[in-house]
């Protein structure tokens, strides 16, 4: 789209420029005059020089305000020429400014994205962009700042503009090689390579036009384009809208001035799982916007390194991978690992926008695209009003989706006071002139239990919101509460959900994803209707790193419950493509943080166990069968489960209530082949070798308390037990002794045992019933104590016939003193011989038992009653 009303000022800072004299004679042959008015000389940043154009002449500037030279501008044959111009050190010639010769080369190098790597070595990035501002980016390396060309050769310079590297230049763009400039004659110089990846493609063509639909069909809106708030500018947070200079949010939306890259994780449009999971036929972005910019659209993929997996590609590699005999912890590494072993390819298309007033651009999507993800960028100066992606969809494929939020909170009123807030002011007080599709009043409801009974109900309730007080019966109980009052909805005629959207009330959340819940749900495919849609938790310490999407049960004894991927930093455009792949994996859960389920789930037997808390969406997914749908910006903030460790929800309840699931929904039908029983028994032996006794009881007490029998467990509300196992937690000090600080940076590291000792340590249960001579004497001294991290189960090397050791918890930076104790050793050992000998000769009863009393546990009467509700 060309609509600039002065297309000189577009051409100047487009190409770079010469100065010459008469006879050909060249000055300098790289001018480059930039945007904000300044010319680029990075050999004298000191010396800045400026630039204006006014009608139809150019001036530059020195440094000191003085004038350089002065230009009349003249078009011959289509292009502008600058000419009859004059130079204040040379009163009495005349020079030209043109075009460079070196232009073409200027054009080549700003429209790759390069591989940017240590010959034969290491790569530094796969997004190494030399950008038009003569800046770099892409590569955060105080080394490579900056650059330019003369001649043959492109220099990179640090952040003073000292030269790092030199670059040979010829007519293969492709490949560049180069060396460092090295400050030391003695040091020897390290070599470079520049390898393209993709090219930028200029597009002259009408883009401000409104979003074209045939009559049965409707332009929808599937996400919005949204931007950190001031708090969120000021943290890592910000990458995860936008990258590039700040935003200015006013009254009438965004100001822009300056570059900044919307292709992030909240931001750009996964076509992959649009066109997967939608009956959208197209893709449109669409800015109501005022300015003149460049808008550069950006198709990315991600390419695997390895030849075979890059031509069939990694959905199918990674099919090939689950269907294969491999243990499901490798399988779910190496999908991980594969999708790292990878580069990203790009293919952009730049827009030149210069608006009059308040325009719609609508810029389509190519359909016959390969990419996962478009996202866009916009140049220049802009005030953006309304901004979104729209998918074109028949109008009979649109559903009318009615979502339920189900939160159950327990005395943490400033997160769910906060949550409601955003929602009724983004949600219900804007739908219908901003938000989504007319989500809203009459497409949502929330239902918020509150286990504490603390919340002012009066004055949260409103036609949309209602607050039920609850006993404090856990997450399991707030949401079978939650369950019975959306079903309680319909039956009145006030409110009749088509879906629920379990979540957490300890979270950050961003309004925007329930938005865009809505819309695929709006539009999905008939196929996928009574799929679940699972949001991703988010790290809210340092606000980037992805926890979870999706988990899954393993079948090794060493780990029960696993995120499907690993964890990602959603800053890094590699790691989101990543994210956006799917890792076919068995026993897979959707966690009750952000989960959507349709109605079809939720009935009068449908309910939660009535087991506090820990397992009971992971038992609903399970039972259900639950087949899981995520999507890059469906994401809640929550604390990370490694800042409130806690051996009694870990080794009790997590353990009793694997249990009880597995024996209510029958060993073939949950996680079938996993044996949680020797799962537990190997985390009790870990927590044996390393003195961990009460930790070691407290899986012991799970296995009690099962073999106790269904009646038992619903007998009790839940807090109790749990309360009792809190007692047992060990205890960490923040006072710290100066001997143990000294080896606090060893936590991590691990050590190994050579094959023998590793069998005695195993067998021993490393070393427990040896005689004390037998033990390291060097214990006896702090400084020799080993220090192990909190995250780590054992640690065999550091442990191995140790009398005592340390346990630093890294997060909240406190340890404890794990001491070896022989009798306590024993006091388990005889309880554990005797729990076993009651499972062999108990067990199938119990289980059957579970079994049985699973058929009313699950019903809407059982809870009813459990909770003191009137029939």
């Amino acid at each position: 789209m060309k609509l600039s009303v002065n297309p000189a000022i577009d051409f100047l800072t487009r190409h770079i420029f010469e100065l010459t004299f008469e006879n050909g004679e060249v000055i300098f042959n790289t001018i480059k005059l930039q945007r904000n008015g300044t010319i680029v000389d990075h050999a004298n940043p000191n010396e800045l020089q400026t630039w204006i154009y006014n009608q139809d002449i150019l001036t530059l500037f020195e440094h000191d305000g003085e004038v350089l030279a002065k230009f009349d501008v003249i078009e011959v044959d289509g292009s502008l020429v600058f000419s009859n111009g004059s130079m204040s050190v040379t009163p009495d010639e005349t020079v030209l400014l043109k075009v460079s010769e070196l232009d073409p080369t200027f054009q080549e190098l700003v429209s790759h994205s390069f591989q940017f790597q240590i010959k034969n070595g290491a790569v530094l990035t796969r997004d190494f962009r030399l950008r038009p501002d003569m800046s770099i980016d892409g590569y955060y390396n105080l080394n490579e700042r900056f650059w330019s060309i003369d001649e043959t050769t492109l220099t990179i310079y640090n952040q003073n503009y000292m030269p790092t590297a030199n670059y040979d230049v010829n007519k293969d763009f492709s490949f560049l090689s180069g060396e460092g400039v090295s400050r030391n004659l003695n040091s020897k110089s390290i070599e470079f390579e520049l390898i393209s990846l993709n090219c930028i493609k200029e597009i002259d063509e009408i883009i401000n036009q409104p979003v074209t639909t045939l009559e049965d069909e409707v332009a929808f809106k599937i996400q919005n384009i949204v931007v950190p708030t001031v708090e969120e500018s000021k943290t890592q947070a910000k990458d995860l809208y936008e990258r590039g200079a700040d935003i200015i949010n006013n009254s009438q939306g965004q100001y822009i001035n300056g570059f900044i890259d919307f292709n992030t994780y909240l931001n750009a449009l996964s076509v992959h799982k649009w066109s997967k999971y939608s009956q959208a036929k197209s893709y449109t972005l669409q800015l109501k916007v005022n300015g003149k910019f460049k808008l550069s659209l950006v198709y990315s993929k991600l390419l695997s390194l390895n030849p075979s997996i890059r031509e069939v590609g990694f959905e199918v590699a990674f099919k090939e991978i689950h269907q294969s005999k491999a243990d499901d912890i490798f399988k779910r590494n190496n999908m991980n690992h594969l999708s790292n072993e990878s580069e990203i390819q790009k293919d952009t298309f730049v827009y030149d926008v210069e608006t009059q007033g308040t325009e719609i651009l609508s810029i389509p999507i190519k359909m016959d695209s390969e990419a996962s993800l478009v996202g866009f960028i916009i140049e220049g100066e802009a005030q953006i009003y309304e901004a979104g992606w729209y998918a074109r969809v028949d109008k009979s494929a649109v559903r009318d989706i009615r979502i339920a939020i189900n939160t159950t909170t327990f005395k943490k009123e400033e997160y769910i006071l906060d949550n409601l807030e955003q929602i009724q002011e983004q949600i219900f007080d804007q739908h219908e002139a901003s938000g989504l599709n007319a989500l809203g009043a009459g497409h949502l409801f929330i239902n918020v239990v509150d286990n504490g009974s603390t919340l002012d109900a009066a004055s949260v309730n409103s036609k949309y919101i209602r607050v039920y007080a609850n006993p404090n019966v856990g997450g399991a109980g707030g949401f079978s509460r939650g369950m019975i009052e959306t079903l309680n909805l319909r039956k009145n005629g006030e409110y009749d959900a088509t879906h629920v959207i379990f979540m957490d009330d300890d979270i950050d959340v961003l309004t925007e994803s329930f938005k865009r819940v809505y819309a695929l749900l709006s539009i999905i495919k008939p196929e996928y209707q009574d799929h679940f849609i699972e949001g991703a938790m988010l790290d809210n310490i340092d606000g980037i790193t992805q926890y979870e999407d999706t988990g899954f049960i393993t079948h090794s004894n060493d780990v029960a419950y696993m995120p499907v991927k690993t964890s990602y930093n959603l800053t890094n455009e590699k790691e989101v493509l990543r994210n956006d792949l799917e890792y076919p994996v068995d026993n897979e859960y959707g966690a009750w943080w952000f989960c959507t389920v349709p109605m079809k789930f939720i009935h009068e037997n449908s309910m939660s166990l009535p087991i506090f808390y820990r397992g009971d969406d992971i038992e609903f997914s399970i039972r259900n069968q639950a087949k899981l749908i995520t999507l890059n910006g469906l994401a809640v903030w929550h604390l990370p489960f490694y800042t409130k460790k806690s051996k009694a929800l870990e080794n009790y309840l997590v353990a009793r209530n694997t249990f009880i699931d597995q024996s209510i929904n029958g060993s073939e039908n949950f996680a079938s082949g996993v044996d949680f029983l020797g799962k537990y028994l190997e985390l009790y032996k870990k927590e044996q070798r390393m003195f961990n006794y009460q930790a070691a009881d407290q899986v012991l007490d799970a296995l009690d308390d099962y073999l106790k029998g269904p009646h038992y467990i619903a007998e009790h509300k839940g807090i109790e037990l749990i309360l009792v196992e809190n007692k047992k937690n060990e205890v960490f000090s923040e006072d710290i002794p100066e001997k143990i600080k000294l080896n606090l940076h060893t936590a991590d590291e691990y050590h190994m045992l050579n094959p023998m000792d590793l069998k005695l340590f195993l067998e021993t249960d490393n070393g427990h019933g040896f005689p004390e001579y037998s033990f390291n004497r060097f214990d006896d001294d702090l400084a020799n104590v080993a220090v192990v991290n909190q995250e780590m189960l054992e640690n065999p090397g550091k442990q191995f016939m140790k009398k005592r050791v340390v346990i630093y918890d890294t997060y909240n930076k406190a340890y404890c003193m794990r001491e070896r104790n022989q009798e306590k050793y024993e006091v388990n050992e005889v309880r554990l011989k005797n729990l076993l000998a009651k499972f062999d000769a108990e067990g199938d009863a119990v289980a059957a038992a579970y079994q049985e009393a699973g058929k009313e546990f699950h019903t809407a009467d059982f809870w009813r009653t459990y909770l003191g509700l009137e029939a």
